[in-house]
């Protein structure tokens, strides 16, 4: 998600390649509700990682500060938590 207007989440995609969309939030109303921004005036969005379950409930959450995001080894954390919460791998 990235505070960006579509039209330059766009070509971000399109440059990196991703094969997933990049959702746009102007208003920041997703992350103020996930708490990816403390206020509807922050500049950019913070590196958090929500794990929203089929019913919509949240399952596992991780702040920035609290995993100090080290992006090659965050999906295994998250893949071992989700693991110990469901009792089984993935």
């Amino acid at each position: 998600m990235s505070f960006d207007k579509p039209a330059k989440n766009a070509k971000f995609i399109e440059a990196e390649s991703f094969k997933f969309p990049l959702w746009s939030d102007t208003k920041r109303e997703l992350a103020l509700y996930y708490g990816a921004a403390k206020s509807s005036s922050q500049l950019f969005a913070s590196r958090v990682t929500v794990v929203v379950d089929p019913e919509g409930k949240w399952r596992l959450f991780y702040s920035s500060s609290a995993i100090g995001f080290d992006m090659y080894n965050h999906p295994q954390v998250i893949l071992d938590d989700l693991t110990a919460l469901i009792g089984c791998a993935p």
